[in-house]
């Protein structure tokens, strides 16, 4: 597992870059828990299908939704995110799948904006309570069909 004071800095620090509306300690101490609930901060691939990818276990469609039907209208959001994750200009607006899978295995940032920009399409308010954590996680990242529970967040992340 990677050093949970980096992890929280290195989240903290790629939050801080982005517009201000984005970050939060709320956002930040969600997106944390996501990625201990979700690989532990140890696995860059799902175990056996590699479908979700990074410490955050995000799949590359749903990466491609958020390029599509989010950050198409936000040109400047961008701009801002290939600036931070030292993408090349119109990667994000033109990426596949496969490159999107890649970039989530590879660039941390890059997993740490997905996760909050997931979360940013949730239309209430970010959790403040772990246990609040917990059902936000399970309604609105990993689904009321996914394998995770509430119970297991909340054993994972105290």
């Amino acid at each position: 597992m990677v050093d949970t004071k980096q992890t929280l800095t290195v989240i903290k620090d790629v939050l801080k870059r982005l517009d201000s509306k984005y970050y939060s300690d709320n956002a930040v101490d969600l997106i944390y828990h996501t990625g201990l609930v979700e690989s532990r901060y140890k696995y860059l691939m799902q175990l056996g299908t590699p479908v979700a990818r990074g410490f955050f276990q995000m799949e590359g469609a749903t990466a491609r939704d958020i390029c599509k039907n989010y950050l198409a209208y936000r040109p400047s959001l961008i701009g801002e995110i290939e600036k931070i994750c030292y993408l090349n200009y119109f990667v994000l607006s033109r990426a596949d799948i496969e490159e999107l899978e890649f970039l989530l295995t590879t660039n941390i940032a890059f997993s740490i904006i997905m996760c909050r920009l997931h979360y940013r399409r949730v239309p209430k308010p970010l959790p403040k309570t772990l246990k609040d954590q917990a059902y936000y996680w399970k309604a609105y990242y990993n689904t009321h069909s996914g394998k995770g529970t509430v119970e297991k967040f909340l054993e994972i992340c105290k």
